[in-house]
């Protein structure tokens, strides 16, 4: 028995045990002996199984008052940030919270994987504890790992709050950023190539039948100079991004022309459907949450986006810009040639901050260099099957597989998320490339499974 099967063995299993389809069997006898069949069958079941719940009307009431809640709450929260603004700590309380959270990391024995935990030793502690970035930003070290402080479970667990972040507290971000970029044996300290978008000619339509490819996408981010990241990014600054993004968008042309929206005159309902088209983002929890990221939310968040919706322009989501280039097919060449297009264009009336040794600097440390994620989801039926297999060729191929319900999700029906693996040491169109030679390698695997499998 499949991984896939056995999990819908034990899904029915439960759905027994909690009297789930003997409820549903029990409807669907009543509508059967129903002799007026009603046009509504949904609704009808819906009455029998619950008798006691809202018509209609009072769920349309309902979901208002919901609406409202949530709206109410959004107001309070940002007056809450409002007021936290105005509260400056002393360098003290920064020293006590940062001791606090210090010894609360260290002293959990169960989550020991932590690159903050590895990196932040008592003497770093001591040397970075009081010390700030340039003002007015005067970003603390506890700025930077609240997050991972208060998430012992975190990956990494530190963002920059500022550019300066990185130089200034060196010691920690570069061991940091050298392990997850596998760059511990790079004695440069250059550690990212200069832009390079390359012939985007030789970036090709890798599935022109429409077998395998469900679709691609390739986003990268991006930082406007002058401003801090968004641990300490104020209301003010947030609204000042989104105003630089909406002004850069005018002058878009072609298939790139489109729309600004900004996030707070869009209606919940809508805000949800252009969410599950990919169109839109919402907003997290965990460590992005205790890192600040969602403060002042929704103010400063939008999105631009053409007709087609093959390009998008994310306001404030975690970065100040992450530009999107999609399509329901596996053209990389047409998404790719789409993304340094958009861009280059943005460039043209933006100026995004770069590191001399980092490249394109974002708030997490796991972006940094080109930024880019380039990925398609894929149905590999046969070679899915193969695990062992497939994560071999995947560590070969430089690629990161997995669910397309995200991170850690597993792959069913065969259907995966393909990605490129890393993102700095290498050009933009290094990575591209690498992911269509790999994609093209896994086709021609399946190809290969699907011609053994009609001679056997």
């Amino acid at each position: 028995m499949t991984s896939i099967e056995s999990k819908r063995v034990q899904y029915r299993k439960y759905l027994e045990r909690a009297g789930v389809i003997d409820a549903l069997s029990k409807a669907l006898i009543k509508l059967y002996e129903e002799q007026n069949k009603p046009e509504d069958a949904i609704r009808f079941v819906r009455k029998f199984m619950c008798e006691s719940c809202p018509d209609d009307a009072q769920y349309d009431l309902m979901k208002n008052d919901l609406d409202e809640a949530k709206t109410t709450i959004a107001r309070l929260e940002q007056e809450l940030e409002r007021l936290r603004g105005q509260i400056k700590k002393s360098p003290e309380e920064y020293q006590e919270l940062t001791m606090a959270g210090y010894k609360s990391l260290i002293d959990d024995e169960e989550n020991v994987s932590s690159l903050l935990r590895k990196y932040l030793t008592p003497e770093l502690l001591e040397e970075y504890m009081l010390v700030t970035t340039p003002s007015p930003v005067d970003a603390y070290l506890y700025d930077c790992a609240v997050s991972g402080f208060e998430h012992h479970d975190a990956p990494v667990g530190i963002y920059a709050a500022d550019p300066e972040c990185y130089d200034v507290f060196t010691k920690l971000f570069d061991p940091i950023i050298r392990e997850y970029h596998g760059q511990e044996e790079n004695d440069s300290d250059v550690l990212q190539k200069d832009v390079d978008w390359g012939n985007v000619d030789e970036i090709e339509n890798l599935d022109a039948e429409r077998k395998y490819i469900l679709s691609t996408r390739i986003r990268l981010s991006r930082n406007i100079e002058g401003l801090p990241f968004f641990p300490k990014l104020t209301e003010k600054q947030l609204i000042e991004v989104e105003d630089k993004i909406r002004a850069a968008t005018e002058t878009m042309d072609g298939e790139l022309i489109g729309t600004y929206l900004t996030m707070g005159d869009i209606d919940t309902e809508t805000q949800q459907e252009m969410v599950k088209r990919n169109v839109l983002f919402a907003r997290g929890e965990g460590y992005l949450q205790t890192a600040g990221c969602y403060r002042f939310w929704p103010t400063g968040r939008g999105v631009y986006h053409n007709p087609a919706e093959t390009f998008m322009i994310w306001s404030n989501e975690e970065d100040h810009v992450r530009v999107i280039s999609a399509a329901q097919c596996g053209d990389l060449g047409d998404v790719y040639q789409r993304l340094v297009t958009g861009i280059q264009e943005l460039e043209k009336n933006l100026t995004f901050i770069r590191h001399p040794s980092y490249g394109n600097l974002t708030a997490c440390p796991t972006n940094l260099g080109t930024t880019l994620r380039a990925s398609v989801h894929i149905r590999l039926p046969l070679l899915s099957k193969d695990e062992e297999r497939l994560k071999a060729m995947s560590e070969e191929l430089s690629l990161t597989i997995h669910g397309t319900g995200g991170e850690h999700t597993p792959i069913e029906d065969g259907v995966m998320d393909i990605s490129n693996k890393r993102r700095m040491g290498f050009t933009e169109f290094e990575l591209v490339k690498s992911l269509q030679d790999g994609i093209v390698a896994l086709i021609n695997a399946e190809e290969e499974l699907e011609i053994a499998g009609q001679e056997g």
